[in-house]
């Protein structure tokens, strides 16, 4: 009896697990696993986690079908699951005024949205990303250099 009990347990161990669009490894621990969702960070991957009480030392392929719909819910709305506003991606949204959190595809072409609107009002950061130079204040002298580079030429001797 003990070995079908085992059976079982290792028959519901999936090494891949999708969640919100992404293939997860099923080896990975659950906090480290959500962290790889474009949009999810490490301390919000841990404060789901804590928020559906799963054991830190849970496995994502060992998670029932169930446990992966109740993650998914909770990376779409964390706020209505009890998350602090301010760990989320998007407060107060230009175009809606709304608390929102996105990720995956929407998070990148949100961000591209952005990068255009700086562009087009000629802000800093616009000029900046137009001209492909650092965005935040790093120094440019030596690194960040991209494009052919020309080289030292070497004096002619007489």
């Amino acid at each position: 009896m003990e070995e079908k009990n085992k059976q079982s347990d290792n028959m519901s161990f999936r090494h891949l697990v999708r969640i919100k669009s992404t293939d997860l490894e099923g080896y990975l621990p659950v906090s480290l696993g959500l962290s790889k969702i474009a949009g999810v960070n490490r301390r919000l991957a841990q404060t789901i986690v804590k928020t559906l009480n799963i054991p830190y030392s849970e496995r994502i392929g060992t998670l029932t079908d169930v446990k992966v719909k109740e993650i998914e819910g909770v990376i779409s709305d964390p706020v209505a699951a009890g998350i602090p506003v301010w760990m989320i991606n998007r407060r107060k949204d230009r175009l809606t005024g709304d608390n929102l959190h996105i990720t995956e595809a929407k998070l990148i072409l949100q961000t591209k949205q952005d990068i255009e609107r700086y562009i087009k009002i000629r802000c800093r950061r616009g000029i900046r990303h137009q001209f492909k130079l650092k965005v935040r204040g790093q120094k440019t002298r030596t690194h960040g250099k991209s494009g052919a580079t020309i080289g030292v030429s070497k004096r002619r001797q007489r």
